[in-house]
């Protein structure tokens, strides 16, 4: 099996570095041929993603966290080659989408896990945008895609310049507090399936392939991977203390039957923007997209070994 390496040699800081050298080692060990490529810029990743795609590999193993998972994603499913199957390797600041998963942690069982496991299809997620001059936008995404504090939150947790203190899902749980400190609610329009199930003010909607964001928060409980269908959590709280205390209850999914929070599923979802000056989209962690979009789900898009 010949298998090549997307790695983002940045992710996830010291940390990240720290976990990346045993799991190198583990895998060449287990496949001596091991092919290893390094992104240099944002957006690096898609292209090596596209281009491995194409040639002669019959597994990309994927090293970083969400935001490098989703970029190798789109870089797969917008190639020659979109069946080409992909592992993950959890190195990032979140490694949210992994945790879908059950993967053993030790590299050496990680490295043979992954050799042994049988090839499966999972859902994609595809988002529509269009830029300021009305250019159309499209992306794919693995995890989950929201809006609200949500992007704030990621905002501040990727804002180059800063020295990275904290990482992994301390550094998600003491940017989320300090957003919600400063908290005002936005302003947004969701539709599922063409029906409209909220319109006015809410603090975050979550658009899940994935059941994980935020570095360990289990948003949507219910996500399956492989029903075709996205879960999408409508959070209506305004208030800064039941934020906090909804922030509480995440990483448990203990918000489940909150008054203000609504589920809901459906394959299309468009939301629409009413203060477009305040509407922060994140997508797996990222930033890729700014303005109103719409989101569908892809069956059965994504191979995956895992």
């Amino acid at each position: 099996m010949k298998i090549a390496v997307v790695r983002n040699p940045i992710a996830g800081g010291r940390s990240g570095q720290k976990q990346w050298a045993p799991l190198r080692d583990a895998f060449r060990q287990r496949f001596p041929d091991l092919e290893i490529h390094e992104s240099r810029s944002s957006g690096d990743a898609r292209r090596l993603a596209r281009e491995l795609a194409a040639g002669p590999c019959d597994l990309l193993l994927v090293a970083g966290g969400d935001g490098t998972i989703s970029d190798v994603v789109d870089g797969v499913l917008t190639s020659r080659r979109p069946d080409m199957p992909l592992a993950f390797l959890p190195v990032g600041t979140g490694c949210d989408f992994v945790r879908n998963f059950k993967l053993p942690v030790r590299p050496s069982d990680l490295a043979e896990h992954i050799a042994n496991a049988p090839l499966r299809r999972i859902d994609a997620g595809l988002l529509t945008s269009y830029d300021a001059s009305g250019q159309e936008q499209r992306r794919h995404f693995a995890n989950i895609t929201s809006v609200g504090i949500s992007g704030e939150i990621v905002d501040a947790v990727n804002a180059p310049g800063r020295k990275r203190i904290l990482n992994g899902p301390l550094r998600f749980l003491v940017h989320s507090a300090l957003a919600i400190l400063r908290y005002q609610p936005y302003d947004f329009e969701v539709l599922i399936d063409g029906m409209q199930v909220h319109q006015g003010r809410l603090a975050v909607t979550a658009i899940a392939n994935g059941g994980w964001f935020g570095g360990g928060m289990h948003i949507t409980p219910q996500a399956d991977l492989t029903d075709g269908l996205f879960d999408i959590a409508v959070m209506r709280e305004e208030k800064v203390f039941g934020l906090l205390n909804l922030l509480g209850r995440l990483h448990s999914a203990g918000h489940v039957g909150h008054p203000l929070l609504s589920f809901h599923r459906g394959r299309r979802v468009e939301v629409r923007p009413r203060d477009p000056a305040r509407f922060p989209v994140e997508v797996d962690g990222e930033a890729p997209i700014r303005g109103g979009f719409v989101a569908e789900i892809l069956p059965g898009a994504l191979t995956v070994r895992t």
